[in-house]
C-alpha cells in the first residue's frame, strides 16, 4: 500500500513539475529583420458599412486585397531596420445598391522608406515614389506592422500598449482622422499551423475616433468608438508575426453643416486577414 501511495505521489509531482515548466515557457517577442532579406505581406480586408441618410439605409460591402513588399536595406546596432516598402498589387471590389465595381492595379510604383523599431513601431517614414492611385494606397495600412512588446514574455502573461494614429485627408478620403487605441495582449500558448509551430498572441482594443473634413462646400465632423478582437501567430524561427486575423466593430456619427445640416449614423464591421513571410 505504501508503495502504491509513493508511486502516486511521484506521478502527481511529475505532473505538477511538467505543468510548471509549461507555464513558465517564455519567448522573446520582437522583430529581427535581417539586412538584405525580402519579405511579402498579403492582406485581405472585408468591410461591411451600414449608414442612414435621409431616412434611407445604405449598405456597402468592400473587399481590398493587397501585396506589399518589404526589402531590408539596413539594420542598426539597436535592431532598428530601414526598409523599402513597396505596393505591388491591389484589387478593390465594392458592392452597393445599383452598383458593383472591381478595380485592379498591378506593377505599382508606390514606395516608402520606413524605419521600424524592434517592436514594429514606425520611427520615421519617407515617401520615395507614388502612382496615380496613391490616394487609395494611403487608405490601406501601407507598411503597418503588428506591435510586439520587444521583451521576454511568459506563456499566459499579459501586457498593454496605447497607440495614436493620424491619417491626413487626401483625394481618397476628405477626412483627417485621429484614432486612439488601447490594446491588451496575452501570450496564449504554442500552436501548430500548416506544419509549423507558432506562439499564439490574443489581443483586443478599445478605439476612439475623431475626424473632420470638407466636401462639396460642407464641413463634416466624425466621432466614433469601436472594439477590436483578434489573434496573431509569432514565428520564433525568424522572429516575425507570420499571420494575424482581427475583427473590428465601429459605431460612428458624421455631422454635416453648410448647405444642409444633418447627422449620419454609421456602423462598420471590418475583418482583416494578413500573412507575412520571407520571400525566397
Amino acid at each position: 500500500m505504501r508503495k502504491k501511495f509513493a508511486k502516486l505521489g511521484l506521478m502527481m509531482m511529475c505532473v505538477a513539475i511538467s505543468g510548471l515548466t509549461y507555464s513558465q515557457e517564455a519567448v522573446l517577442l520582437k522583430y529581427n529583420f535581417v539586412n538584405g532579406k525580402n519579405y511579402v505581406q498579403n492582406s485581405q480586408v472585408t468591410q461591411n458599412v451600414v449608414q442612414s441618410m435621409g431616412g434611407q439605409e445604405i449598405k456597402v460591402v468592400a473587399e481590398v486585397k493587397s501585396d506589399i513588399a518589404y526589402s531590408v536595406e539596413k539594420v542598426d546596432a539597436e535592431g532598428n531596420a530601414t526598409i523599402m516598402v513597396s505596393a505591388s498589387d491591389i484589387s478593390i471590389r465594392t458592392s452597393m445598391p445599383g452598383r458593383d465595381t472591381t478595380l485592379t492595379y498591378g506593377d505599382m510604383k508606390d514606395k516608402s522608406r520606413v524605419v521600424y523599431s524592434v517592436t514594429g513601431k514606425t520611427l520615421s517614414s519617407e515617401k520615395v515614389d507614388s502612382s496615380d492611385v496613391s490616394a487609395i494606397v494611403s487608405q490601406i495600412d501601407f507598411g503597418k506592422l503588428k506591435i510586439l512588446p520587444g521583451k521576454l514574455v511568459k506563456t499566459g502573461e499579459k501586457w498593454q500598449d496605447t497607440t495614436s494614429e493620424t491619417k491626413k485627408a487626401s483625394s481618397g478620403s476628405p477626412f483627417t482622422v485621429d484614432t486612439q487605441s488601447d490594446f491588451a495582449y496575452t501570450l496564449v500558448r504554442k500552436e501548430s499551423k500548416e506544419g509549423k509551430e507558432y506562439y499564439k498572441i490574443a489581443y483586443s482594443a478599445n478605439l476612439a475616433v475623431t475626424g473632420k473634413g470638407n466636401q462639396m462646400g460642407m464641413d463634416m465632423f466624425i466621432e466614433g468608438t469601436g472594439k477590436v478582437e483578434g489573434f496573431m501567430y509569432f514565428d520564433p524561427s525568424i522572429s516575425m508575426i507570420a499571420f494575424s486575423e482581427d475583427n473590428t466593430e465601429m459605431n460612428m456619427n458624421i455631422a454635416v453643416s453648410g448647405q444642409q445640416n444633418m447627422t449620419i449614423p454609421m456602423t462598420q464591421n471590418i475583418k482583416v486577414v494578413t500573412k507575412f513571410e520571407e520571400k525566397k
